[in-house]
């Protein structure tokens, strides 16, 4: 026999309640900040993340103007051409669904390195552990929502010592609570 799912109620009025729970494309800021120590190490690494829910890439998890789930984050990333993230890894799922661009998905195992190139509306599931990374190879910016498998995940974990070492010294957080 199916049970009756339990109703939410509503935090006050039901107007203010979605409004409170409804982040913008225009209210969101392009955060350079949350991955900038690794331009110390590669300018190519360059790229603003832009939060909606979850504190994906922060310390702290106390981005103000972020909404918190139960289950998962939700970002948007943008890659500027000829950029990249670093190859690195998380404890949880990870997807990238590409908006705009055609994006080049890295990942690694034991020294081997695969690629394949996506486009709009594709899909990339990286399960935990899974080594990877996102290339722009082409001419025009890359716009991709990215979700991890944890509301307050763990940042990434780098196989470049380089970037552990300096990993841990970045606050980006103290810059999203001082906007």
């Amino acid at each position: 026999m199916a049970t009756r799912p339990t109703i939410r109620a509503p935090e006050g009025s039901l107007s203010e309640d979605l409004a409170g729970h409804v982040k913008t494309f225009a209210t969101r800021d392009q955060n350079w900040k949350v991955f900038s120590f690794e331009t110390a190490v590669n300018p190519k690494y360059a790229r603003p993340q832009l939060r909606y829910l979850g504190t994906s890439g922060n310390v702290d998890h106390t981005d103000p103007k972020a909404l918190m789930g139960r289950s998962f984050t939700f970002s948007l990333m943008q890659l500027p051409p000829g950029n990249e993230q670093p190859l690195h890894h998380h404890d949880e799922e990870e997807v990238f669904f590409v908006l705009e661009g055609t994006p080049t998905v890295v990942w690694e195992h034991g020294g081997e390195i695969v690629m394949r190139e996506v486009g709009k509306w594709d899909l990339v599931y990286n399960p935990p552990g899974q080594v990877h990374c996102i290339r722009n190879y082409s001419d025009a910016p890359c716009w991709f929502q990215v979700m991890l498998g944890n509301p307050k995940p763990p940042r990434p974990q780098y196989l470049d010592p380089e970037l552990r070492k300096l990993q841990v010294h970045d606050r980006p957080d103290e810059i999203a609570r001082a906007k």
